[in-house]
């Protein structure tokens, strides 16, 4: 009988086991809830705008295999592409857009360069649009590699949903004209908040 002496022991260590596995389950609820309140405290202070670099060695590898800008064109657009990182995301994170560009362009302040963000449901209904005006950025001919974090809120729905980006020059003279210079799309897919 010397061998079940350890028992009362190890029903001890089994019931510690499982209260603190209970403890974990309850406190991932409230690290959870904390999660998303600091996700939503750190959205008021983070800047959600593109944020574009230029790339010599690949403006200079653009410059050999794309066709030169038409002398009677202000800018052209010859690549203009979107991926997102992480296609499926849950609520009370930051999805991170990835976008290359191959810009030519005159020289001259006179131009306004714009991009347009649309985001839409899967059954196409138009629920969210935004304007940034990139010309600082976009100031020469090259190619330019941008991320653009966009913040997947706590309310979110969950179901899919697609990007379209669209980048469109403008004149200071004449800001009601506006070409077309290039769009692209991306679609992701928010999940539903796990429920604890």
């Amino acid at each position: 009988m010397k061998h079940f002496s350890h028992l009362p022991l190890l029903k001890r260590l089994i019931s510690a086991a499982l209260a603190g596995m209970c403890l974990a389950v309850s406190g991932c609820a409230t690290f959870h809830e904390d999660t998303c309140a600091q996700f939503e405290e750190r959205r008021k202070e983070t800047d959600y705008d593109t944020q574009y670099r230029f790339s010599e060695s690949d403006s200079e590898t653009a410059a050999h295999n794309f066709k030169p800008m038409p002398r009677s064109a202000g800018a052209v657009v010859r690549l203009y592409k979107m991926h997102i990182d992480q296609p499926r995301i849950k609520p009370c994170h930051d999805l991170t857009i990835r976008k290359e560009v191959y810009l030519q362009r005159t020289a001259g302040t006179n131009m306004v360069l714009e991009e347009v963000r649309e985001f839409y449901t899967a059954h196409g209904s138009l629920i969210a649009s935004k304007t940034e005006i990139l010309s600082n950025q976009l100031r020469t001919s090259g190619y330019y590699f941008g991320d653009t974090p966009l913040p997947i809120p706590q309310n979110a729905p969950s179901g899919r949903y697609r990007i379209v980006s669209k980048l469109v020059m403008k004149t200071k003279n004449d800001k009601s004209r506006t070409v077309l210079l290039a769009r692209t799309s991306a679609s992701f897919q928010v999940l539903a908040l796990d429920k604890r």
